[in-house]
Parts: C-alpha cells; sequence; structure tokens
C-alpha cells in the first residue's frame, strides 16, 4: 500500500512539474497530449472490459506492452481475444489480426498511460469500433480476474 501511495505521489509531482515545464516552454506535454487523444477515444472500465470478453467473441483485445513488459509485470489478461502488439508496431502488424475496420477493438497497456495514443491511432487509420481499456493490466489484476503468466 506504501508503494502505491508513493508513486502516486510522484506520478502527481511529474505531472505537475511537466504542466508547469509546458507553460514555460509552449510545448505540449505527454500528459496534454494523453488527455487529448483520450477526449478522441471511447474509455472502458474494468467491468465493461470483462463483460465485452464474455459476450463479443470475435472482439480483439490489443495489449501494446512490449514482451519484456509483459514477463515483468507477471502476465497479461487471459482471454482468447488477447493478441500482444507492442505499440511502437501497432500500425503496421495490427492488419494482421483486425481485418475487418468495423470490428470490434480494445487496446492497453500497463496502467493506461500509452493506451490512449495506440486507440488514438487506431481511429486514424480507419478502424471504427475502437476503445481504450484505461485501468490497464494492473486494474484487471486488482480486480483479481484471470490472468495469464
Amino acid at each position: 500500500m506504501q508503494k502505491s501511495l508513493l508513486l502516486s505521489s510522484l506520478l502527481a509531482f511529474a505531472f505537475i512539474s511537466t504542466i508547469a515545464q509546458a507553460e514555460v516552454t509552449g510545448i505540449p506535454t505527454g500528459f496534454q497530449l494523453q488527455a487529448e487523444a483520450e477526449k478522441n477515444t471511447t474509455m472502458i472500465s474494468t467491468p465493461e472490459l470483462a463483460k465485452m470478453l464474455n459476450d463479443e467473441l470475435d472482439m480483439i483485445l490489443i495489449d501494446i506492452r512490449t514482451a519484456t513488459e509483459i514477463q515483468n509485470m507477471d502476465g497479461k489478461i487471459d482471454a482468447p481475444q488477447n493478441v500482444n502488439i507492442p505499440r511502437g508496431w501497432l500500425e503496421f502488424r495490427v492488419q494482421r489480426v483486425a481485418l475487418s475496420k468495423d470490428i470490434p477493438i480494445v487496446v492497453y497497456c500497463g496502467g493506461g498511460l500509452r493506451s490512449p495514443f495506440a486507440a488514438e491511432t487506431l481511429q486514424k487509420m480507419g478502424y471504427t469500433n475502437v476503445k481504450n481499456y484505461s485501468e490497464g493490466f494492473f486494474g484487471w489484476k486488482k480486480a483479481g480476474l484471470a490472468i495469464k503468466p
């Protein structure tokens, strides 16, 4: 619990420091860009994702973390619809699994920082049914739902 509180405090400090720096330089921060991406994307919660995984067997769940991150975080969401396409390769590999522009796609990362960018990119590519699982792998694991090591 103390690690979690410390991490939250450090992230809050980094966020405030970054916003202050952006005001000085005029360069948007990653947090500002993330907020913009989130505005353009449907965000879903853990219960919503669990329901989708149960009800929509044709959907694609894309984990955008690297293989090393998946290993270091002790696994991934245990679902047959789950595929791993690291964020850096998304634009080049998504067409291998998402063959229709209308197929339901949900993207996630560890904690919801990078996945809004992935969702926004997929929408720019023409995919019309994209959602972001904002709680990420940490939210899924914290809820005690099935993970695959």
